[in-house]
């Protein structure tokens, strides 16, 4: 009796041992379960976090956003300021117009369609909400006005051409197209440049183009930055002429100062009448950037002939546009106009 009491007792200590090991291992179970679910709502949690910031950055790599059109209208109240004139625009959720065409209305109407040309070619300006549509000209921004006593309003296209940054404006008065050119204020150019790159270009001045001037011509060699071929518009015979000018077998060179613009003075090298040809390169903005632009002028006055450009494509472009900046024209010369 006593063995089997014994055996009794031991077989009840070991189904007590095999149930409290059955509670002890259930929360570790029940932990791992936990851990489990707490991971994945971690790992949820980061996907989320993933997603937000791949989507924010999708955001800010549009060419144009909410934050850029804010930025211009914080430049443009300042530039105003600057210039001493107030400008209705985009940017700021309102209408310009333009002696009749409101923006951004008539960019979407294509109502300008076919009647816009900058220089001698017709183009098709489109207004874009981000700027990532595939449009040759992608209009961003508009903004119209000017002095408070201007008879006229300027309007400036903040612009995306082939996707890089340009300002044009246009001070057409009337008529059925608006002739629209780069806008020579290299604040706004500079400053629409930097708030769709991020980086604001180097301003190039004109100097920079005539250093040494003097010197050079009088030891009868080209300053380096009139050196090299340039290409200019014939309004005579209607076509792109070129001219190098690298060495100067046959020419005498000097320096000049007349009609309040400083040249180079060019005569044959055995040229004792007449009153020779001058050269004046400084910079102006073309598709945004800045290029070197050559005045050529002729006679007793310095009158004014034509720009010369780098390439064939720009003086094409441009042909006889006059930028404001050049000598007066002979008399005889306007009469042939």
């Amino acid at each position: 009796m006593k063995k089997v009491w014994v055996g009794l007792v031991l077989g009840s200590l070991l189904l007590a041992g095999c149930s409290n090991s059955s509670k002890s291992s259930a929360p570790k179970t029940s932990q791992k379960a936990m851990s489990t679910k707490v991971a994945s709502k971690q790992t949820t949690k980061r996907g989320n976090a993933t997603s937000t910031n791949e989507s924010g950055s999708q955001a800010k790599a549009t060419l144009w956003n909410v934050g850029k059109k804010a930025a211009l209208s914080t430049f443009m109240a300042s530039w105003q300021r600057e210039m001493g004139q107030t400008y209705v625009g985009t940017y700021d959720d309102k209408a310009p117009d333009h002696l009749g065409f409101r923006f951004p209305d008539a960019l979407r109407d294509d109502s300008l369609a076919g009647r816009i040309k900058w220089g001698s070619q017709s183009v098709d300006l489109k207004w874009s909400k981000d700027g990532e549509d595939s449009s040759e000209f992608q209009v961003v921004a508009v903004a119209t006005g000017g002095k408070a006593n201007a008879q006229y309003p300027n309007t400036y296209f903040f612009c995306l051409h082939n996707r890089r940054p340009v300002v044009f404006v246009t001070q057409t008065t009337n008529g059925d197209e608006l002739f629209i050119h780069d806008t020579q204020n290299s604040a706004l150019q500079a400053g629409f440049a930097k708030i769709i790159t991020g980086s604001r270009p180097t301003t190039l001045t004109d100097s920079a183009l005539n250093v040494n001037m003097s010197r050079d011509a009088k030891a009868n060699q080209w300053p380096q930055g009139y050196q090299g071929t340039w290409y200019y518009y014939d309004k005579y015979d209607h076509k792109i002429n070129s001219m190098t000018q690298n060495d100067t077998d046959g020419l005498k060179l000097s320096y000049a100062a007349a009609e309040g613009q400083k040249w180079i003075h060019i005569m044959g090298a055995e040229q004792t009448a007449g009153a020779g040809n001058f050269e004046y390169v400084r910079y102006h903005y073309f598709d945004g950037r800045q290029i070197p632009v050559l005045m050529n002028a002729s006679g007793a006055g310095a009158w004014f002939d034509n720009n010369a450009y780098p390439s064939a494509a720009a003086a094409n472009q441009m042909r006889d546009w006059q930028y404001g900046d050049e000598s007066k024209t002979s008399p005889a010369a306007d009469s042939l106009d």
